[in-house]
């Protein structure tokens, strides 16, 4: 695991200084060792998380004939299949890492190479004998890469957006379409950034750069679920689940640091668990976040579920007094903000992880939307004869009296009625977000224009079915630019890798090809899953319904934690305008309404404002 970052003209030379300056900002991503690489028309460099071949890893690597030189972020579970293969070629290594796999797949097998790798990774691949670069990220976006032009024609490339932002010659101007995503969706979705000019490149692409010019091509493309079915009886597919779950826990098993497991002591992350104890064969670590407020703690069936599985376990307290210096903490640290609640726990139990000696963790993220997990699914369904009575539900909701609990029946219900106005994708990304469309206006001052990205995306599945067109969704939007750059974002802010099995791609080919409602039964969530594991897990978990990741932001940023919103108004003056945000803090103090994700995603806003990476240099 590292951070990679580089600079290419292909009409003169590149400055290896700014190179290293980039690099050395994300210098958490790799605090073992840094390696610079100049090339004919460009400079690589990496920090390094050493975790494969710890003495003699560092990259940017090359085959062994030079051919070929790679910066590699991430992992690739395969790379010990492929280096037998390899070295059946002819291929002579000179390290034990999957980096120097990779480039001498590239080198051999360059039309094969890219289908062939299994993990998470981005990559910048120069071609030496070509004289081109290929940045390259992987299948379902779990490792990020950013990059823009200079004036002069220079391609810049970082795994954080900082790394950029750190380059004298890149602007800083804010893109309001962008504003008007992160608003509603709590992320901006790729191929955008919140800045002009700066993108990510979206998941499972890839950008060839020579002197001709560029293109960007998909190299993988994610399958609709249910698009193509295979023979489907539930005993038979559960027992496939779990056969390719086994594959992904136990090739993400594979450091040579010791590795540590998050366990919530949901169904997913005790699923991973549980089959890597029945692997492992010795006690495993196992970390989980403690709350005060029940309907946000799962420390019983975290704690249930390690003594099942006889797991060395280490609860984790995160109380209201350490709200402020966890804020403090993402606004020195996110470059592009992200507006998730669960951000928050998922920062602090990364800390504690670290802080316990530990450079890898496995996690059950990734479960929820390739195994139908999510209570919209079901909603969905019975959305589109409802909207007749739009205005009905919409009254009876706002009657229910408001509640900072998780999940709560009031907000679930209105959420519900807000939606129902609008076409699938862009209902599925309301119930989803923070603030609704018509909301915006008032802040921004102009007309949202935010769905472009979930149109687009919607298009690719509109004809399939509701229950299906939701979980794409999800997959392509809601896990690839929400959850899994929040598990980067959080982990990797203090050195962690967390390794997420539920997105091995064999694994979410094999659940598009069976029906999605067969994963979600009547009101069941992963009903296929559930069975696949459950005699791995104690009937009590099995059948515990989701309860979801977060952090108490309602009932602390109503109490314990409300100085926090003292002077938000003023801190996002000039961005937003003030009397809408000063009306959402008087009826969330007064408990008239529950407004901890619109608070929060303002809080996060104003920080990144005023850091170091926002569009004024803190």
């Amino acid at each position: 695991m590292c951070g990679i970052a580089g600079a290419f003209r292909f009409d003169g030379p590149a400055d290896t200084a700014h190179v290293e300056a980039m690099a050395a900002s994300m210098a958490h991503r790799g605090p073992d060792s840094k390696r610079t690489v100049a090339l004919a028309d460009g400079v690589l460099c990496a920090r390094r998380l050493a975790i494969v071949d710890v003495e003699g890893g560092e990259n940017p690597l090359s085959d062994a004939e030079e051919r070929v030189w790679i910066a590699h972020n991430g992992e690739v579970y395969n790379h010990g299949p492929l280096r037998n293969e390899l070295q059946g070629r002819g291929a002579v290594f000179a390290t034990a890492t999957d980096t120097e796999v990779a480039a001498h797949l590239w080198a051999d097998l360059p039309g094969d190479s890219l289908s062939r790798l299994q993990g998470m990774f981005a990559m910048a691949v120069y071609d030496v004998e070509r004289r081109s670069l290929t940045l390259v990220r992987d299948r379902l976006g779990q490792k990020p890469l950013y990059y823009t032009w200079l004036a002069d024609g220079t391609l810049l490339f970082a795994s954080e957006m900082k790394g950029l932002l750190t380059h004298p010659g890149v602007s800083r101007s804010v893109r309001p379409e962008a504003l008007e995503e992160l608003l509603l969706f709590e992320y901006v979705p790729a191929p955008g950034t919140l800045y002009e000019g700066i993108h990510k490149l979206e998941a499972g692409t890839c950008l060839k750069v020579d002197a001709s010019g560029w293109t960007v091509n998909r190299w993988w493309e994610p399958p609709i679920p249910g698009a193509e079915l295979d023979e489907f009886s539930p005993g038979h597919a559960s027992e496939r689940i779990r056969a390719s779950l086994q594959i992904a826990v136990f090739s993400r098993m594979v450091a040579e640091v010791p590795v540590a497991y998050l366990l919530s002591g949901g169904i997913d992350s005790t699923s991973v668990t549980a089959l890597a104890a029945e692997r492992h064969g010795e006690t495993l670590d196992t970390f989980s976040v403690v709350f005060n407020e029940p309907s946000f703690d799962e420390s019983r069936p975290a704690a249930l579920a390690a003594r099942h599985l006889g797991c060395r376990h280490t609860e984790i307290p995160f109380v209201a007094a350490d709200l402020g210096g966890v804020l403090e903490g993402l606004g020195e640290s996110l470059c592009e903000p992200l507006l998730d609640g669960s951000l928050p726990a998922t920062w602090w139990l990364s800390r504690a992880v670290r802080e316990a000696g530990f450079k890898v963790a496995l996690s059950g993220d990734g479960a929820d939307e390739h195994f139908g997990g999510y209570p919209t699914y079901a909603a969905h369904r019975i959305a589109g004869p409802l909207s007749r009575g739009k205005r009905v539900i919409t009254r009876l909701a706002e009657k229910l009296p408001a509640s900072t609990d998780n999940l709560s029946a009031s907000y679930l219900a209105q959420r519900f009625g807000q939606g129902l106005s609008h076409p699938l994708p862009r209902r599925n990304q309301v119930w989803l977000g923070a603030f609704l469309p018509e909301e915006l206006t008032a802040l921004t001052g102009r007309l949202p224009r935010p769905f472009r990205v979930v149109d687009r995306w919607g298009e690719r599945a509109r004809e399939a079915s509701p229950v299906a067109q939701a979980m794409y969704l999800d997959q392509r939007l809601y896990l690839a630019e929400g959850v899994l750059q929040k598990v980067d974002r959080a982990s990797m802010a203090h050195g962690l890798e967390v390794r997420s099995p539920f997105c091995h791609h064999d694994l979410v080919e094999l659940a598009a090809r069976m029906p999605p409602d067969a994963h979600t039964r009547g009101r069941g969530t992963k009903t296929l899953l559930r069975r696949a594991v459950s005699d791995l897990l104690p009937r009590e978990l099995v059948e515990r319904p989701k309860k979801g990741f977060g952090t108490p932001l309602g009932p602390w940023l109503a109490g314990p934690c409300t100085g926090l919103l003292d002077d938000l108004p003023e801190r996002l003056n000039g961005f937003l305008e003030e009397d809408p945000i000063r009306d959402l803090i008087r009826a969330h103090r007064a408990g008239a309404r529950d407004h901890r994700r619109r608070l929060w995603s303002l809080l996060v806003l104003s920080r990144w404002v005023h850091g170091p990476w926002g569009p004024t240099p803190g």
